[in-house]
């Protein structure tokens, strides 16, 4: 990694890029040494660099401890505004990059399954096909593994089912999602009716324990007095959806995913009751802005959202 060595005055202070990459890898990574590792830095250099920077701000950011070095209140204040300045340096490079109308590059982006099969075909050809410059690369992943991809720069945003609470990421809410009860097409979901604390004890195929969603479900499993019978954890999408085609079990999903196979014929649902609402988020990482062509990517998405639930209310689900 190269890091930008001009200086610049701030209210008296000199400071420059490197004064404050160092202190953010130091802020994230916890350790003075796995940021030196994160920059491709000696540690002493790195160690040099936030002695410089802390001299200047008069003020000591990071107290050192034999396990790592923590933020002091000082620096917990510090890395949010070190956060504005490299978007701000990261918005100004993809602008000049890209050219000031051109929508074009490459744009990483992981989904939830949901997203991916339910609302990413409705938009996708058309997008490609308006933005013929730009490259775009989908992983498919659960809320866990797409918030670590995020972190670690795999992709530029995510759209997540379980919002983390982690400041080096910015979350934004997209769109809620209902969840309903979902079987064969003369399974639970089509026989039954009332609340689910009447339901029969069910044979439930869930995510693993791995998944954030599965914490929601579980409670509200719990919190409506349903009754199971057997539990098999899936973490795919596919998996779930062709073992309630060929069985009794049933499942806890939003209809977004599923539309076409309801159309189908090939499986039933009916709202949870009481209603039960899954939410779908934006994350990025704080210290890079979202390009052009990403910006209208979430924009399509958004629209997606606003269709599906029209859709819904079409169909009175």
């Amino acid at each position: 990694m190269s890091v930008i060595g001009s200086g610049y005055k701030l209210g008296g202070i000199s400071l420059d890029l490197r004064h404050i990459t160092a202190f953010v890898a130091a802020y994230e990574e916890g350790s003075i040494n796995r940021a030196a590792q994160r920059l491709n830095l000696a540690q002493p250099s790195v160690s040099g660099i936030l002695r410089d920077l802390e001299a200047e701000m008069g003020t000591a950011l990071l107290e050192r401890l034999a396990r790592g070095a923590h933020p002091t209140a000082a620096g917990e204040t510090f890395y949010r505004h070190c956060l504005k300045v490299l978007a701000e340096v990261d918005a100004a490079r993809k602008s000049v990059m890209a050219g000031a109308d051109r929508v074009a590059g490459p744009v990483n982006i992981g989904l939830a399954p949901t997203v991916a099969k339910g609302l990413m075909p409705r938009f996708i050809a058309t997008y490609l096909a308006d933005f013929p410059d730009v490259q775009l690369r989908i992983a498919e992943a659960f809320s866990g593994p797409l918030t670590e991809w995020t972190l670690s720069g795999d992709v530029d945003f995510a759209v997540v089912a379980v919002p983390p609470v982690d400041r080096r990421l910015v979350t934004r809410r997209l769109s809620p999602d209902p969840i309903f009860l979902i079987s064969a097409p003369d399974g639970l979901a089509a026989r039954s009716s009332g609340p689910f604390s009447s339901l029969p004890p069910v044979k439930i195929a869930l995510p693993s324990q791995n998944n954030g969603l599965r914490t929601m479900l579980d409670r509200y499993i719990h919190s409506v007095g349903m009754t199971v019978e057997r539990l098999v954890e899936i973490d795919s999408l596919h998996g779930i959806l062709e073992l309630l085609k060929r069985s009794d079990w049933v499942t806890l999903l939003s209809l977004t995913s599923i539309l076409k196979e309801l159309d189908r014929g090939e499986l039933a649902a009916r709202r949870t009751d009481p209603p039960l609402d899954l939410e779908f988020y934006l994350v990025h990482p704080a210290r890079r802005t979202l390009s052009a062509a990403a910006r209208i990517f979430v924009q399509r998405l958004e629209q997606a959202f606003a269709d599906m639930a029209a859709e819904r209310a079409r169909r009175s689900l």
